[in-house]
């Protein structure tokens, strides 16, 4: 298994490089997309030339962040690709097979992750499970090169950092990510137009999908399990995309009494792809692994292939069985 690396080994591999591909996980949150962006300025800074390109579109308000005009959606690398890049750098990542591409391993990869389990697939693992998200590790890596980043780079990685605390309320907003928001802010990063971009940017199409996936609203093991689910039909009444589906999970969170929430999604794939959260210490990812999915404590995700009948059928016992061990 491949060790994992320092910031100092990263900057100095980096520095090595003429141009970088960088890329992260399919259906990119604002964590993915604003180290993303930090990251490509940071390169940028050392004189590297960068690529970002991921396999599907963007959450509809993140398209609007800073440096998000340079991102390309494509179903394959460019055609430059591998000749013409001698890095490649995953955001958020967990195993290689998370970006939707084949073939990066043609070149050396730079894997950046904060999750709990990682395949370590780089020749670079720049790897802290202790960190609240991938944007504060691409602000550690500004700090140490030192550069200095654009307004425009804080505010990316303020998205980032952002999202994935739920606006510093989940449990991994510890201290040092209130320390990374505070120097982002001193960089120039706009935190009122990150939250406008996240929390009041919908299509309409979302906004009547939400409305679909409410009216679904199932509770379990004494009201502390919310279930709620979207279908292809949901999808067309709607008039919604994908990508629609953006915060759709958090909403049920809000119930009082509520300790974990699943969101089933099936677009028209064969697959259902289920989004969980929960509160304190219940720790939803160990239901997402066993699923061969992924992610954090409190937030994690997985696909079970089947309807949505068959996923919630499969899914529930697990969760049931989380809420048992609390009692």
């Amino acid at each position: 298994m491949n060790r994992d690396h320092t910031t100092v080994e990263v900057l100095k591999r980096l520095r090595r490089c003429s141009r970088v591909l960088i890329t992260g996980h399919r259906n990119p949150d604002g964590d993915c997309l604003g180290s993303a962006i930090g990251f490509a300025e940071l390169a940028g800074k050392l004189g590297i030339e960068t690529s970002i390109v991921f396999r599907d579109p963007l959450p509809f308000g993140l398209r609007e962040l800073p440096g998000a005009e340079a991102v390309i959606i494509a179903e394959t690398l460019p055609e430059d690709f591998p000749s013409h890049y001698d890095l490649v750098a995953t955001m958020e990542c967990p195993g290689l097979d998370r970006t939707g591409f084949d073939s990066l391993h043609s070149v050396p990869i730079l894997n950046i992750d904060h999750h709990k389990a990682n395949d370590r697939f780089g020749e670079l693992n720049f790897l802290d499970e202790d960190s609240p998200a991938a944007g504060e590790m691409i602000w550690r890596l500004f700090e140490e090169a030192p550069v200095q980043p654009s307004p425009q780079a804080a505010t990316a990685l303020f998205a980032a950092l952002s999202t994935d605390t739920g606006d510093f309320r989940y449990s991994n907003a510890t201290g040092n990510a209130f320390r990374a928001a505070a120097e982002m802010v001193e960089w120039g990063a706009d935190p009122t137009l990150v939250s406008e971009l996240v929390h009041e940017r919908r299509t309409l199409g979302s906004v009547r999908l939400l409305a679909e996936a409410l009216s679904t609203l199932e509770m379990h093991s004494s009201n502390q399990l919310a279930v709620i689910e979207v279908g292809p039909e949901a999808f067309a009444r709607a008039g919604a995309q994908g990508s629609d589906t953006d915060q759709i999970v958090n909403l049920p969170r809000s119930i009082s009494g509520v300790e974990i929430v699943a969101f089933l999604k099936q677009t028209d794939s064969g697959a259902v792809r289920i989004s969980l959260r929960s509160r304190g210490t219940i720790d939803v990812r160990s239901v997402a692994v066993s699923f061969g999915g992924g992610g954090h404590t409190n937030a994690a995700g997985c696909s079970i292939d089947g309807d949505l009948g068959t996923a919630r059928d499969a899914l529930l016992p697990g969760l049931k069985a989380l809420l048992e061990n609390i009692q």
